[in-house]
């Protein structure tokens, strides 16, 4: 079939306007949906299927693992996730509400460095030691513990690396050895720490130790160490620091 020249004009007239009523219709479906989101923080339950984590801007969340969904990056495993493990969760921007709020994800990712503190730097501080990177370049995210050369330390990190030598991470959670307690029996070469457990420590003091507190029995504080301290034994403390009746470091006194 042959078409005049004003039919092809009407013809193509029309298929371009047929395809702009459709693109009209497809672009609000297109609006309606959601952009994906990711959540990060610490697990602090697991269940069959779910995780409940304190996302830090949402709060506690419920996240639902799905067998065909859901898909685990960095160290994350699925059926292995515990708590205490600081995690990223990807999902498609749908909070279902409720008490908690619900999503399921589409990417767990939980991606850390284990190591020693060597060098503290202008830009951050060198991790020794990682069993799978070697030395690592941390740089400090805002509101972090404090950090001392010689401590262990567990650094959680968003997945991004910079590929240099060494390689470099900016620390989204860290995990350092300290305690947090109550302070009693105190002498000028240390005091007893009891934690929220009931347990005792014998921590110990001298010139070396900073200190951002004046000590009182009763005083709520936390110590800071180069190792995990363990039952038993007396342990050195680096930092010595008043916490407020929420649990937060208070405001810092140097003497």
């Amino acid at each position: 079939m042959r078409y005049g020249k004003a039919g092809c004009i009407r013809r193509c007239i029309t298929v371009i306007f047929s395809a702009f009523f459709a693109c009209l219709c497809v672009l609000p479906a297109m609006a309606e949906q959601p952009a994906a989101q990711t959540l990060q923080g610490l697990i602090t339950d697991v269940g069959d299927g779910y995780f409940i984590m304190e996302d830090q801007s949402l709060g506690t969340v419920r996240i639902v693992l799905d067998d065909v969904i859901t898909v685990y990056d960095g160290v994350a495993v699925k059926g292995k996730l515990t708590l205490g493990l600081y995690v990223f969760v990807q999902y498609n921007g749908q909070l279902t509400p409720g008490t908690p709020p619900q999503v399921t994800a589409q990417k767990v990712g939980c991606y850390v460095v284990n190591g020693t503190v060597g060098d503290i730097l202008q830009n951050g501080y060198l991790v020794t030691g990682d069993s799978v990177l070697g030395d690592v370049l941390v740089h400090m995210g805002q509101a972090m513990p404090s950090v001392y050369t010689g401590m262990t330390i567990a650094v959680y990190y968003d997945g991004v690396m910079a590929l240099s030598m060494p390689p470099q991470i900016t620390a989204a959670y860290i995990v350092v050895p300290m305690l947090d307690g109550i302070a009693s029996a105190m002498t000028d070469q240390g005091f007893t720490l009891t934690d929220a457990s009931g347990v005792a420590y014998p921590v110990a003091v001298n010139a070396a130790t900073r200190m951002l507190t004046l000590l009182a029995d009763g005083a709520h504080v936390r110590a800071y160490f180069l190792a995990q301290p363990q039952i038993g034994g007396s342990i050195h403390a680096l930092e010595v620091a008043a916490l407020d009746d929420n649990g937060a470091p208070a405001e810092v006194l140097q003497y």
